[in-house]
């Protein structure tokens, strides 16, 4: 598995398309925060047109596995993606999964872009290729609730996919970068894993004290706070075994020669005058480099490696 060599500190899931981004992510702040003050992002409590409202974790519904798959295309099944649709854009989201409105159904809704004709539904899909390249950054999620219930996630830079659209239709696409990383989000939902069972153990340690209140404010018995066993074990890509540290930077000294005018060889008046060689003087310039992190602050391996940077942040 290559990783690319710098964290985008977007934490890109992810604001919605009247946004710097356009699911179910929520945008948090371009920093990592360690502050944790039990601050949490409500959401609506109701929407207009729908009795659906946002399930949120430790709620069952976010961990049955297998959802059920869409057979049938009809006026029904239309309406409700429509109502998908509009939770997703009143939620602020770029992607919406039927298990966070309480419905095991095969099926998910997302727009990664600021246009209405980006907007996608989602059935009974296919992840059938991951690539080896993956981007680290930050994600949360309107299940989790909170703007500090977030970490790092390594998803693969480009996946390709089946799935049938809204009307039936079998779609085949290859996906990359945000879009890529929005779809496996949410494709994620539909086999019970949520992100933070991808977070790595710090940033799992960070998240802990709002996911206990989080469990603490689901006082059913029926609470399910971890995933299948065996969907967590055959998660792609893997999640980390260690926050990862972009590579450092650090500045170096090199000469450079400068030329500084003639000489007069032998001297002014004797044999050359001004026809000498350009005499040059050693110059001082400071350039950045970048350097390889060498693995001493994490035990995994992989952050030894240097590869390709992260896509830029967004505007």
């Amino acid at each position: 598995m290559r990783i690319y060599n710098r964290l985008a500190l977007l934490i890109a899931l992810f604001a919605s398309p009247a946004d710097s981004f356009s699911g179910s992510y929520q945008r948090l702040s371009n920093v990592v925060s360690n502050k944790h003050s039990f601050v949490m992002r409500l959401n609506p409590t109701s929407f207009q047109g729908t009795d659906f409202v946002i399930t949120e974790y430790p709620r069952p519904a976010l961990r049955r596995v297998p959802n059920k798959s869409i057979s049938e295309f009809d006026d029904t099944f239309q309406a409700k993606a429509q109502e998908m649709l509009m939770i997703m854009y009143e939620s602020k989201g770029v992607g919406l999964a039927a298990p966070q409105i309480g419905l095991n159904e095969n099926v998910f809704v997302y727009n990664p872009s600021d246009s209405k004709n980006m907007e996608r539904v989602v059935c009974n899909p296919k992840i059938t290729k991951y690539s080896e390249e993956v981007i680290v950054e930050q994600e949360g999620c309107l299940s989790l609730r909170s703007d500090e219930c977030a970490g790092q996630v390594a998803r693969s830079k480009w996946i390709e996919t089946e799935y049938q659209n809204e009307l039936g239709q079998k779609v085949i696409r290859r996906l990359k970068d945000f879009e890529a990383r929005v779809f496996q989000h949410e494709f994620d939902h539909l086999k019970g894993i949520l992100c933070l069972d991808r977070f790595p153990p710090e940033d799992r340690e960070a998240a802990q004290e709002n996911i206990n209140k989080l469990l603490g404010l689901y006082t059913d018995s029926d609470a399910a706070a971890d995933p299948d066993e065996e969907e967590f074990n055959n998660m792609m890509p893997r999640p980390l075994s260690a926050r990862y540290m972009p590579p450092l930077e650090e500045e170096e000294e090199e000469e450079e020669e400068q030329p500084v005018g003639k000489s007069g060889g032998f001297g002014g008046g004797g044999f050359g005058a001004g026809g000498g060689k350009k005499a040059t003087k050693k110059k001082k310039e400071t350039k950045k480099k970048v350097k390889a992190r060498d693995g001493k602050r994490s035990d995994n391996p992989m952050f030894k490696k240097t590869g390709k940077t992260a896509f830029a942040n967004r505007k």
